[in-house]
């Protein structure tokens, strides 16, 4: 196919075969949390995810909000590619602008004939960090979080962390549904519920693991994740009661001990902008922020 017709190649991701979406991504290796398989089946319904296959590279539309992620597959595509995927875009009714460009694909040879390379904005910036960093808490700049936990088990011990199992599925939504409550109006909220809800529907199919955090038979907080690439995973839902000092950071830190010889590095996703996460992201001395750009049709 020479031509990209959006209605002939784009498919809702639920109808896509599970297989084939896995082996682009792994193919890829990109360490973006937009790339977990888990999140691009989990968020489908909210984002209206379309998915297609043009010229050897597997695209994701998010058509509700009209973004369109970089190619992945083996290899990288050409600028003429990308360019005639834009176009079908734009015939369709979309802007045709390509998102979350990483780093390694920025100076593809010949983009500038038909591109406008921006950065994305800062609230799509994702925290990087070392997973011993989180397990271990080393140093005088988290002695704060090594504080919170040590008041949380003095407080709470007996304490239980184990992982999730179905069992465990309506008190991980209830919880979830308080802080929602707590935190009413936010449209993001809403559909990060629906994204759980599904997470939770798929859970085995979906390759997640999670944790959760009792104390005197009650859920204090719980964290899920999974794998984004071959060196990193992504923590997809991490939720605590807010009455409960050091829930948080126990479940934060509990996480990183879980993930300690299975991956070098935990992507805790982005802030979007919101003052209180990001200050919560940045206190925990990110390794790195990983910054993705935008390929905008000139």
């Amino acid at each position: 196919m020479d031509t990209f017709v959006y209605a002939e190649v784009m498919k809702d991701v639920p109808d896509c075969d599970p297989e084939e979406l896995r082996t682009a991504l792994r193919q890829s290796d990109f360490p973006s949390c937009e790339y977990a398989p888990a999140n691009l089946r989990m968020w489908a319904d909210s984002f209206q995810t379309r998915a297609g296959k043009f010229r050897g590279q597997l695209y994701f539309h998010m058509s509700n909000i009209d973004e369109l992620l970089f190619p992945c597959g083996d290899g990288l595509p050409g600028a003429d590619d990308l360019h005639a995927v834009s176009e079908g875009m734009k015939a369709a009714g979309f802007s045709g602008t390509i998102a979350h460009v990483p780093q390694s694909a920025a100076n593809l040879p010949g983009l500038d004939r038909f591109y406008l390379l921006q950065p994305m904005d800062d609230g799509n910036d994702e925290y990087i960090y070392k997973t011993e960093t989180l397990a271990e808490l080393r140093g005088s700049k988290l002695s704060k979080k090594r504080n919170l936990i040590s008041q949380f088990e003095r407080l709470y011990s007996p304490y239980e962390v184990r992982e999730i199992t179905p069992a465990d599925h309506v008190t991980v939504l209830a919880l979830n549904d308080q802080w929602r409550r707590e935190h009413d109006g936010m449209r993001s909220i809403e559909n990060e519920q629906k994204a759980l809800s599904n997470a939770l529907k798929c859970y085995d199919r979906l390759g997640l693991h999670g944790l959760i955090l009792t104390a005197g038979g009650n859920i204090e907080a719980f964290a899920i994740f999974s794998p984004i690439n071959s060196d990193s995973w992504t923590v997809h839902f991490e939720k605590a009661r807010s009455d409960c000092k050091g829930a948080a950071q126990v479940i934060n830190q509990q996480t990183a001990k879980y993930l300690t010889g299975k991956c070098a590095y935990i992507n805790r996703e982005q802030d979007l902008g919101i003052p209180g996460l990001r200050q919560a992201k940045q206190s925990y001395m990110p390794d790195r922020m990983l910054k993705d750009f935008l390929l905008i049709p000139k």
